[in-house]
Order: structure tokens, then C-alpha cells, then sequence
């Protein structure tokens, strides 16, 4: 069942992507079969879903008896993770704990928790004698190796939609992956392994019909950029994980990278940590990159009149130079998006989350008529937030306005062109007095060609002041203690900014705006509120987990967010509970383990625990 490898000049197949390099050797796996095959040191096995939704199983054996093979133990407690993805905890390992391989991109993103490949033994259960294995085709395949059968060989499963559910059963279902998604890896040393296309017919799985699976290796002098790739919308095509103008300068300092938003942005840095990023942030200043955050440039004669029906705040009210938070709503007074509007004269920059932004923008232009542009602009607009009490002051010798004002005369929620300089460079940049850490600071944007040069500046300005670089773990911990939202945590699509805690971003009084009646049948009984709790004890809860009346088994509200306050010095978290439990002072109970078990009492609190009257951050 082995295959001689195709010379690269005849690796054109019309149904599989263009190769990502220069292909060494492929092989097409059909429908129902294995294949195995060797891999040097260094190079790269892309294996391809050639019609989509087709699940493929994968082993690999180092050595020169094949005695070290993949251990699925190992590499879950190394790794931290049920499966590993593109990244720092990317690597599969051997039962002696020796790297084989590691994920290099991935396009699907939803693969198996790492369980056998399907075996004899399954379909017989099912009603199915006789029926062609995974496991059975691959001791074919591994036979000529002198590798002994197995009844079930333990395997990675691509492509192999399963997860846990909370009752702890495995539960599985039709193929996430499309026509042409791929995995790449990368060989840590040489292989022999063995890809299949599973066989399996007589459920999901492989969407009822398995089809052929195709695995191209590439040479090991290629580079390929560790990625994610992801779909903005279900017709969008897929798009890998890119840097920032600013990754390459933040690679040298850390390579605990994590993909966010379509960008890799650092978790933490090497010889700081998250506990001395967040102290730098309250004490003294830090610098983190906000690039994928998304920027629209929103033009013509109706600009103003678009975001007055798609924007919940009063955009006409806003003078050059000035910005305002709120969000993009939908009919039923849900939260499509939150984000800044910033009035650049008779035009407008929308920086948001979501690159479909622009298209629900659109669709409300097409509507309404309106007469107007809407351009990306992520791609040209890289941004840093320099956040701290001291920010101000590393920035103030450094920045020059166009206009006749300096620095301390930028007010919140204010911007300005002008140029950062120093070192006989000259930066031009718009400068923001905007921020996501509840501190005095400032958002930098900034074309990527000169991205790099900024970074170096305002960290060489920094120094005196002991500036450090910030990454997410340590900016979740301040925006939950500045009551600062986050998509898909404290609100969706489903959740109206009342529930959310900024009904002071709505301006109801506007003529009309898309959500306007539902949210005056919203306003005046919403179905929860949000809240911040102070938690009895250490203990930090979790994103889903119920809150309770003392005493009772029933539910009044839900955790969005939570974090232990190093400047606190408790645990706290932001919850939404109905409106009867939302005074401040109520007693309630987090349910921790299974909301029976145990429970943490908490206190209703401000929504921002950390300086709820925002003193800091208008100073």
C-alpha cells in the first residue's frame, strides 16, 4: 500500500492548494487506506484534506529498530494540552520524552483529543464485521518495517471532529475541515510514519463518505512561519496568523507567543513575567502592541449619517480630533461589536475587533442608501499602547503635533498627528489618549514600515524610567479590574449593552439607529446587569461558572471574567446577575467545581474594582 514518491514537476493536481514550497516527494492516500513513508530531519509533511471533511490518522517512529514512537500520555502532560497547535507548546513527543514533530500551521484548528485511530474491534460493536480499520491498515503498511500489529494504534487524529463534554463522554460529529485544509509539521529527527484516510463509513465522521487524504513533504532548507489559520466568515477564505510590525522586536524578548485575533502577540516575557509586567502598568509605564485590533476608514458624503444608524453613540457630536467609545448593534439591541469612532473632520476612522466589521457596515449603507466608502485599513495601520503613570512623560520629549497643542493638552479620548523623534529619526504617527488598562496612557499608530523603529525608541526612552514590555496575561489582569469588556467574555451578539454594563455608551435620545426600539423595551428591565464581585479567599473563578443566592440551589447570574488583584490583594471577577441581586453590598455565592460542591461567597461590587472613578486614566 505504499506508494513511490511523485517527482515534484508532476505535483500540479487541480483539486489539492498550491504547494507552500519546493516539494521533495508526495503521496496521494486513497479513500479508505495507509500509506507510510519515510521523513528526514528538518523537513516538513503537509497533509491535506483533498474534498474536505475526511479525517486522517497519523503515526511517526524515530530510531533505527522504530522503537521510539509517538506517545499521546507524554506530549499531553509536557504540553500542558490535549492536543498541541502552532506555537510554543506545538511539539509531539516520544514515550522517552523525545520531540518527533512538532505543528508548524493548521488550517481546520478542530482535531482529536488524541485517541486510537478507528479500529476492527469498533465496527464490530457497531454492526459492521469485516469492515476496513485504520488500525488494521496501518499494521499492513508498518508490516515490511517489522513493526508488529496492533489491534488499535494509538494516533494523532486530523482532522477527527471529538471533544469532552461536560459529563466527561467523548462526543464527535461531522468533520470541520474543508476542500484543501492542511496541517504542516515539522520532523525534530528522522521519521518513518504513516498517514491514513479513515475508513470510517457508518457515522459522521468523515461525513458518511471517506475520500482521499494527500501528503506533500517539503525540503528542510524551507522556512515556513508557525500560523493558525482562521475564517473571518463562512464564505471568507482562510488566513493564517501573522506578525505585527512589532513581533519581530518582541521575538527576541519572549517566545511565549500566542495567537489572538489573527495575530501572534505575547503571552508574557522572559525575565519578567506577568506578575512584573502588571506592577510596571500600575507603577511606572509599559509598552504592548494592539495591532489586531481592526481599522476601517469610513468615507463620503454620508459617513456621519452611517454611523449615526450604526453606532450606539452620538457621532454627529463629535468635533476633529475627537473619538468615542461604544458599539455596532444589531436589530435586536445585540452587541455586534465594541469599538472607538474617530472623527477625522468630514471623514471617520472605526477601529474595532472584527474584521466583518466592515461588512455588516456596508450592508447598513446598502440599506439605508447611503452614499459612503469603507476601507480597511488594518494593513497600513499597525498601533502600540504605551500605558502607565509615567507614559506621559516618556512620551512628552519625544512627540511633536501638527497642530499648535503639546502633549499635556491631548485630552481623553482625544488624537493628533504628528511625529515621534529621536535618534536623527523622524516617525510620523497619529497619537490616541486611549488605552485598555485603566491607567493614564496612550495608543500609537503608526505605518508597519516604520513599526520597528518606533518600538526601539520608546523603548530606549523608557529605560530611565524602568519601561517594560506588557503582554496578555498581565493586560487581562488590569482590564477586569478597570471593568474594561472583552468579546465573547462580557458580551456577543446576544448580550445588549445594558447587560453588559455600558448603557452609558447608548445614545437613545438619536432620531433612530439600528436596535434603538428593542433597546428602549431593554433599558428599563434588563435581564441582568453587570456587576463586579470581591471574593472570599485566594481562589479565582472562571469564565462560565454560576452565581447563587446564599443558601440556594438556583441561579441569579454568571461570571464573565475573573483574575486575583495583585494591587487588591483579593480575588475578584465581573459577573452579570439579574437586576434584583446587582446592589452594591449583595452577598452571593460563586459555585465552584459543580456549583453543589463548593461555593466562595462574593460581594456586588463596582464593575471596576481597580479606581472606579477613572481618576487615573483622565489625569
Amino acid at each position: 500500500m505504499t506508494t513511490p514518491a511523485v517527482a515534484e514537476s508532476d505535483a500540479g493536481d487541480s483539486d489539492l492548494p498550491a504547494p507552500l514550497g519546493r516539494v521533495v516527494a508526495e503521496y496521494r492516500v486513497e479513500a479508505a487506506t495507509a500509506m507510510a513513508y519515510r521523513v528526514q530531519a528538518g523537513q516538513y509533511i503537509q497533509i491535506i484534506d483533498v474534498e474536505g471533511s475526511q479525517c486522517s490518522d497519523f503515526l511517526a517512529f524515530a530510531g533505527e529498530q522504530f522503537e521510539q514512537e509517538l506517545d499521546a500520555t507524554v506530549t499531553r502532560t509536557l504540553n500542558g494540552l490535549a492536543m498541541p497547535r502552532a506555537g510554543l507548546h506545538g511539539k509531539y513527543f516520544s514515550q522517552t520524552m523525545q520531540p518527533l514533530f512538532e505543528v508548524i500551521q493548521d488550517t481546520c484548528g478542530r482535531h482529536d483529543n488524541f485517541l486510537l485511530a478507528c479500529t476492527t474491534r469498533y465496527y464490530e460493536d457497531v454492526g459492521y464485521p469485516g469492515h476496513p480499520s485504520c488500525s488494521e491498515n496501518f499494521n499492513q503498511v508498518l508490516q515490511p518495517y517489522g513493526i508488529q500489529p496492533r489491534p488499535g494504534w494509538s494516533a494523532v487524529n486530523f482532522f477527527y471532529n471529538t471533544a469532552v463534554d461536560g459529563e466527561g463522554a467523548i462526543v464527535g460529529g461531522e468533520s470541520w475541515s474543508r476542500p484543501g485544509d492542511y496541517v504542516l509539521l515539522r520532523a525534530s529527527c528522522d521519521l518513518l510514519c504513516a498517514s491514513s484516510s479513515c475508513a470510517d463509513d457508518v457515522d459522521p465522521t468523515n461525513a458518511w463518505n471517506p475520500t482521499a487524504i494527500h501528503v506533500r513533504i517539503y525540503a528542510a532548507s524551507e522556512e515556513f512561519p508557525q500560523a493558525i489559520g482562521r475564517r473571518v466568515a463562512p464564505t471568507a477564505p482562510v488566513r493564517l496568523t501573522r506578525d505585527s510590525a512589532f513581533t519581530p522586536r518582541i521575538r527576541e524578548l519572549t517566545n511565549h507567543l500566542v495567537e489572538y485575533n489573527g495575530f501572534w502577540v505575547p503571552n508574557s516575557f522572559a525575565n519578567h513575567g506577568p506578575q512584573a509586567e502588571y506592577w510596571a502598568l500600575r507603577e511606572r509605564a509599559v509598552l504592548l502592541d494592539l495591532s489586531a485590533l481592526r481599522k476601517f476608514e469610513i468615507q463620503g458624503p454620508d459617513a456621519c449619517a452611517l454611523l449615526q444608524m450604526a453606532f450606539s453613540r452620538n457621532v454627529a457630536k463629535l468635533a476633529t480630533g475627537q473619538s468615542a467609545y461604544g458599539c455596532l448593534l444589531n436589530p435586536h439591541g445585540g452587541i455586534i461589536d465594541d469599538g472607538i469612532v474617530f472623527c477625522c473632520g468630514d471623514a471617520y476612522r472605526y477601529v474595532g475587533n472584527c474584521d466583518t466589521d466592515a461588512d455588516w457596515l456596508q450592508r447598513v449603507a446598502n440599506q439605508y442608501g447611503f452614499t459612503v466608502s469603507i476601507e480597511p485599513s488594518s494593513e497600513r495601520l499597525h498601533n502600540l499602547a504605551l500605558q502607565g503613570p509615567w507614559s506621559r512623560d516618556i512620551l512628552r520629549p519625544l512627540v511633536k503635533f501638527d497642530a499648535p497643542f503639546n502633549l499635556d493638552e491631548l485630552g481623553y479620548f482625544r488624537f493628533a498627528t504628528g511625529t515621534v523623534s529621536g535618534n536623527g529619526t523622524m516617525i510620523p504617527v497619529l497619537v490616541s489618549r486611549t488605552g485598555y488598562t485603566g491607567e493614564l496612557g496612550y495608543e500609537l499608530f503608526v505605518h508597519p514600515d516604520r513599526g520597528a523603529e518606533l518600538w526601539d525608541l520608546l523603548m530606549q526612552a523608557g529605560q530611565p524610567y524602568n519601561l517594560l514590555p506588557m503582554g496578555m496575561l498581565a493586560l487581562d489582569c488590569a482590564r477586569i479590574e478597570a471593568g474594561l469588556l472583552a468579546v465573547g467574555r462580557e458580551f456577543d451578539d446576544l448580550t445588549s449593552p445594558y447587560q453588559a454594563g455600558i448603557g452609558w455608551a447608548v445614545a437613545l435620545k438619536k432620531p433612530d439607529f439600528i436596535g434603538k426600539a428593542a433597546l428602549e423595551q431593554i433599558k428599563p428591565h434588563p435581564p441582568k446587569v453587570a456587576v463586579g464581585l470581591v471574593l472570599a479567599g485566594n481562589e479565582v473563578a472562571a469564565h462560565g461558572q454560576s452565581v447563587y443566592p446564599v443558601g440556594e440551589r438556583w441561579r441569579v447570574g454568571m461570571i464573565t471574567s475573573a483574575t486575583f488583584s495583585p494591587i487588591l490583594h483579593q480575588s475578584i471577577a465581573l459577573a452579570q446577575v439579574a437586576p434584583e441581586y446587582g446592589a452594591i453590598g449583595t452577598e452571593l455565592e460563586v459555585g465552584f467545581v459543580d456549583g453543589m460542591k463548593r461555593r466562595v461567597r462574593a460581594i456586588v461590587g463596582s464593575l471596576a474594582a481597580y479606581d472606579p472613578s477613572k481618576s487615573r486614566v483622565k489625569a
